[in-house]
């Protein structure tokens, strides 16, 4: 006869299926509801909060314009400053050229309301592509949730229309597509880098970084050989597959107007020590803002997950150096250390024996979130009168904006 000390023995913390792997519960009817609203939420937060505002306040984005305008008035893009005096016969190289061309042509189709635009979608790719990484790395739903929301809570001061939001979107991407090649051990996503890459390459000169990720990936056979670490879990795809990935993935971020002279941009900004003391975001963080606390924390969080786990990949530990020399000598870098603090904390965190959901394929699923995100961007758009002619006036109060239009009317020699 079995004790009541016995009963808890006796009860199965997780249902195992046949690979000796826990098996997935299915949510039941009503928890099935509200993960349904909780993800609505967490998709709909950074655009619904953008249009309660609705404001254009960064002042790179006229630059960007002006600079999209003139490729497309030349149908080429510029080798000099075409717009100052100073940098009129010194070299330049436009390396957001492809976004400078898409925010011009949207601009002029659609006014102000089409910058608004590409904010809300990007930040709405953004909360989507943030999920479904760390989903996949956690497959309990309210706890990868939790972890998100908490990210794009940390990225806020960051997020603007600018190119270096595709850069945040790019490296999200590349994660997803590493981390699934390395689950699945298949090496078919491998092929979606070259291609991301090469419209990488022509948005945003940060697409180094994540040549310097992809790096470290196809090294990480090496550098474990090195480490003498023995990875708690077998498989992935061979290292050749990687290395042509990667190799792939180099090559193509040749294919933009300027060739190698593209790299030459990243060798000059490592040489200008002086504009890290002039320009508010490439300051170190000041931790005057709750986003620098929180990338704080998930930091922390990070290395003590690894030491709870024991495992000490030295992989991730790589990444996590990588990411915090660059967001604790740059502000503008916290989605950086935000997003690999992210991955570190959600990688292995179900190895316990407990019933765990894995990531939602229901299509109808999918398309009933979807649905509701795209409705409920819209009721905000008209609830808060998003239009032209708000913009316009907000623009005004804040930016020379009278000024602009005046010069811009007239014809000074030499310039465009």
């Amino acid at each position: 006869m079995s004790t009541i000390a016995d009963i808890p023995k006796q009860l199965p913390q997780a249902r195992i299926a046949s690979d000796g792997q826990p098996s997935a519960r299915s949510p039941t009817f009503f928890d099935s509801r509200i993960q349904v609203a909780a993800t609505i939420a967490l998709y709909s937060a950074l655009p619904v909060l953008f249009i309660r505002a609705f404001y254009i306040i960064d002042p790179d984005i006229w630059w960007h314009i002006r600079t999209g305008q003139w490729i497309l008035a030349h149908a080429a893009v510029p080798v000099t400053d075409p717009f100052s005096a100073y940098g009129m016969d010194k070299p330049w190289v436009a390396y957001s050229w492809l976004f400078e061309t898409f925010i011009a042509v949207v601009q002029g189709r659609f006014g102000l309301v089409g910058i608004a635009g590409y904010e809300i979608a990007v930040r709405l790719a953004l909360s989507v592509g943030l999920f479904h990484l760390v989903h996949g790395l956690l497959p309990r739903f309210w706890r990868a949730a939790a972890l998100t929301g908490v990210g794009l809570f940390a990225m806020t001061r960051v997020i603007g229309p600018r190119p270096g939001m595709l850069t945040i979107l790019f490296l999200i991407l590349e994660l997803d597509i590493l981390l699934s090649v390395g689950r699945r051990a298949s090496a078919k996503l491998l092929w979606l880098l070259p291609p991301l890459f090469l419209i990488w390459a022509n948005c945003h000169i940060e697409f180094v970084d994540g040549l310097i990720v992809l790096g470290l990936f196809a090294a990480e056979p090496l550098i474990n050989d090195m480490l003498r670490y023995t990875p708690k879990a077998s498989g992935g795809v061979k290292d050749r597959k990687i290395w042509l990935a990667l190799a792939g993935s180099a090559l193509a971020t040749l294919a933009n107007p300027y060739g190698w002279n593209l790299y030459s941009t990243v060798y000059l900004y490592m040489g200008q020590a002086r504009v890290f003391e002039l320009i508010d975001e490439l300051r170190a963080m000041t931790f005057r803002e709750p986003q620098h606390f929180a990338a704080l924390f998930l930091l922390i969080g990070a290395g003590m997950a690894m030491g709870w786990r024991r495992d000490v990949k030295p992989l991730w530990l790589l990444l996590m150096l990588l990411a915090s020399l660059m967001t604790f000598r740059m502000v503008r870098e916290i989605w950086f250390v935000t997003v690999i603090s992210l991955c570190v904390i959600a990688d292995g965190w179900t190895f316990q024996a407990a019933a765990v959901r894995v990531p939602d394929r229901d299509m109808r699923r999918q398309g009933l979130v979807a649905v509701w995100v795209l409705a409920i961007i819209i009721a905000s758009c008209q609830r808060y009168g998003l239009s032209n002619l708000l913009l316009e006036v907000q623009v005004a109060g804040s930016f020379p904006e009278g000024a602009s239009v005046l010069l811009n009317s007239i014809t000074f020699p030499g310039h465009y």
